[in-house]
């Protein structure tokens, strides 16, 4: 696996920390969104914390979630050609963006509640994580043929 992140091209170590990046910042959002409420009902003080209790949190997220999302699936659909990993890229990065646009069209907490953005943010959150496990999985099972064909054709006389 780490041979084919040794050749010359850049493009793959790009790609493996595109999706690394997006699996981090993925789980982040998680993390954040269930260990808020345990944290602010066991240290009733951090209440006053603004970056626990506040949707900025997510929205500057969402952010960096968003770009490198979609850039990792591309490099990775450019590779392995598989549209069901980009597909449920997308889905996951839609579904984690839709308590926003909730939001921003002005029906706020009204639709999901506190506790379904929670599970619409933690489901998403998993959609991504996974894809771009698999993301990153297909792309470092297959082999690249550049480096082959380059020695292949150095090495025929002309």
């Amino acid at each position: 696996m780490n041979s084919i992140y040794q050749g010359s091209s850049a493009m793959p170590k790009v790609q493996f920390i595109s999706d690394k990046l997006a699996m981090l910042l993925s789980s982040i959002c998680v993390i954040h969104c269930l260990l808020t409420p345990i944290l602010l009902i066991s240290i009733p003080a951090l209440a006053g914390v603004s970056i626990l209790n506040d949707e900025t949190f997510h929205q500057i997220l969402l952010f960096f979630v968003l770009p490198i999302g979609v850039f990792a699936l591309s490099l990775g659909y450019l590779h392995h050609k598989n549209k069901w990993v980009v597909f449920a890229g997308v889905f996951g990065l839609t579904l984690l963006s839709s308590p926003l646009l909730v939001e921003w069209i002005g029906l706020g907490h009204e639709v999901l509640g506190e506790y379904g953005e929670v599970i619409i943010t933690v489901i998403a959150s998993f959609i991504i994580v996974g894809a771009h496990l698999i993301n990153y999985r297909l792309r470092s099972t297959v082999q690249e043929p550049i480096c082959e064909e380059r020695e292949t054709t150095q090495s025929q006389p002309y």
